[in-house]
């Protein structure tokens, strides 16, 4: 329980904006193609910084692939225009923690809504895998994309997918 209430309060200092990664060009054209980086740029500053965040875990672990790479820049391409403000992932993370229920109940799929980031929070993963495959994206990319929520042995992923997803999923956490 330390170590992930650590975890929260780097993640909330970083979308505070106290942490900074510069986003060059050239670093999003060594993974991403021109439809991804234009997803990529829809990000809020928070979310392309927690990105980049993933990335260089899974770099840093040794992990070059270039699925893997894709998919981390861009697994919460999701919440885009899901107008979340800093409350709501802050709402959120509490009740996923206290209530799951009442989220669930609380998310609404209206974008005029006050409820609708609780849902897009939700459901960012869908979405994301949505958006990606619109852009072009390999399938494997938006499978990583669409199931980064979930643990590996229960998504339609084969083994390699599955090695994939965990690592993602791990540099996820991690950042």
């Amino acid at each position: 329980m330390t170590l992930r209430a650590g975890y929260r309060v780097r993640q909330f200092l970083a979308a505070l904006g106290l942490f900074h990664v510069p986003v060059t060009e050239e670093a999003l054209a060594n993974y991403l193609r021109a439809a991804q980086i234009e997803l990529f740029r829809r990000l809020s500053a928070a979310e392309q910084r927690h990105a980049l965040a993933v990335l260089r875990t899974l770099q840093e672990a040794g992990h070059r692939e270039t699925v893997l790479a894709q998919a981390a820049l861009l697994h919460d391409v999701g919440k885009v225009g899901g107008h979340i403000r800093l409350w709501h992932r802050v709402a959120t993370v509490l009740l996923q923690a206290i209530h799951p229920a009442l989220l669930y109940r609380l998310a609404l799929d209206n974008p005029r809504s006050w409820r609708y980031p609780f849902f897009v929070q939700l459901y960012h993963a869908q979405r994301g895998a949505e958006m990606a495959a619109q852009a072009g994206t390999h399938p494997l990319v938006v499978a990583l994309i669409r199931w980064h929520h979930t643990p590996p042995e229960e998504s339609d992923l084969d083994a390699a997918g599955q090695a994939l997803l965990a690592a993602l999923r791990a540099a996820d956490e991690t950042n």
